[in-house]
């Protein structure tokens, strides 16, 4: 009677002064850049537009994946000619913003096939998955689509399987872009996973790190139609950058929300080393911390006296107005799927601290555009911290490296032309 209460329940609920600027050279390079790019987008402004229909399990909080997946198809429909249709779980910020963009945005609620590999996970797992099929979502959503047109699905993440299943029924070419770095489980065996996978037209992954992950380790993609693209992130408005003050070293750790995953904690663990050999230093926490681990940090920050030290933003769906007045970003992820903080800060001239794991190390250049150090070791952190509060020239130096690497081979341009590629690439196949 109680469960049945529970899934009436459920089911009721659902539907960022010394200015720093570009080098002639770069100035030049990147015109030239801009200018191919544009010859490119305009030999297909009067071609046939691209229906590409985007599936997602984006929630509420809008991670890395959600900011990632809204610019591509906003660079898409703007350079490309492609005519971009969101399809969402419910609505949010991101189809507000679609909406307000002109793309067209199919909301039907359902539950993922994927989850935390953990006891309580699993449980959810199979509720949700007995309540897709109680409530013939996957029937739901063919009204939704029928009669519509697709040249392409394209799923942007790992741990939905209703891109496939729309492409099985419909016969048309699926693009799996997997953005999430796993240490999950299925709801359905892993076999049939592999399965769906290896009959996708492309699995993307957004770095080494994952492709080794799910393509060698845990084998769930093939690697005959897996690939690397990086992910992209849009340039910020020119501005005068603000020289750091010698006097006092801002640190800052951004994100959707605080998670253990995330690491906020060796952060703050790392401050109270550090206070004992400087005050010169203020860590910023950007993120929602409305949950128990969140609470775990705030007590751990006035236990040890490092209210003076630590400021707590919440969370705010954009960052660059808050990195404009940074000096160091952390990356402190035990496996980042790729980073795209990472990337933000260096646009944003800031030298960064990483983990040495995940994608972490594909971004950050040890030594040059920051420095690395191993998981939880906080000793370490505070000592790296504390180089750049002694050595505040650093910043200056591996800030603008690091934001002529992140133009180069992270921007939002390369992104989008590597994804057109790969769509046409796949149109010509079928």
């Amino acid at each position: 009677m109680i469960f049945s209460v529970v899934i009436y329940a459920r089911i009721t609920k659902i539907l960022e002064k010394g200015t720093l600027t570009m080098s002639h050279d770069e100035a030049i390079m990147r015109q030239q850049t801009a200018d191919s790019r544009q010859q490119t987008a305009d030999s297909h402004e009067h071609s046939q537009k691209l229906r590409v229909l985007y599936v997602t399990n984006m929630d509420g909080t809008g991670g890395g994946a959600s900011f990632s997946l809204c610019a591509l198809m906003l660079d898409l429909k703007k350079r490309y000619n492609v005519e971009p249709v969101f399809f969402t779980r419910y609505d949010s910020e991101f189809t507000d913003l679609c909406r307000k963009n002109g793309i067209e945005v199919i909301t039907q609620n359902y539950y993922a096939w994927a989850g935390e590999n953990n006891l309580k996970s699993r449980i959810k797992l199979t509720a949700k998955k007995f309540l897709n099929r109680l409530l013939f979502v996957k029937r739901r959503i063919l009204k939704r689509l029928d009669g519509r047109h697709f040249d392409i699905i394209h799923t942007n993440s790992s741990v939905t399987d209703m891109g496939d299943f729309i492409s099985q029924h419909y016969s048309i070419p699926h693009v799996w872009h997997i953005r999430e770095s796993g240490c999950f489980v299925y709801h359905y065996p892993e076999e049939y996973v592999r399965t769906l996978h290896a009959r996708a037209a492309a699995n993307i992954m957004i770095s080494h790190a994952n492709y080794d992950f799910y393509v060698n380790q845990r084998k769930i993609c093939p690697p005959e139609n897996t690939r690397v693209i990086y992910n992209g992130v849009k340039e910020p408005a020119e501005y005068e950058k603000r020289a750091p003050n010698p006097q006092h070293i801002h640190f800052c750790m951004t994100g959707a929300a605080w998670n253990s995953s995330k690491n906020q904690m060796m952060a703050v663990k790392a401050c109270e080393k550090l206070k004992s050999l400087t005050s010169s230093f203020t860590l910023h926490l950007v993120g929602s911390s409305d949950n128990s681990y969140g609470e775990n940090i705030k007590r751990f920050v006035h236990a040890h006296g490092l209210d003076d030290y630590v400021k707590f933003w919440g969370y705010h769906s954009g960052v660059d107005e808050i990195l404009k007045d940074m000096d160091v970003g952390l990356m402190l992820s035990e496996r980042e799927g790729f980073g795209r903080v990472t990337v933000e800060y260096m646009l944003h001239y800031m030298p960064v601290i990483g983990v040495n794991s995940g994608a972490t190390p594909e971004i950050v250049l040890d030594g040059e555009t920051g420095f690395l150090c191993t998981l939880n070791d906080t000793d370490t952190l505070a000592e790296l911290m504390h180089r750049f509060i002694t050595n505040p020239e650093l910043i200056h130096t591996m800030g603008s490296k690091g934001r002529q690497r992140a133009v180069t081979h992270f921007s939002l341009e390369r992104n989008t032309d590597e994804i057109y590629a790969l769509y046409q690439e796949i149109l010509s196949r079928h």
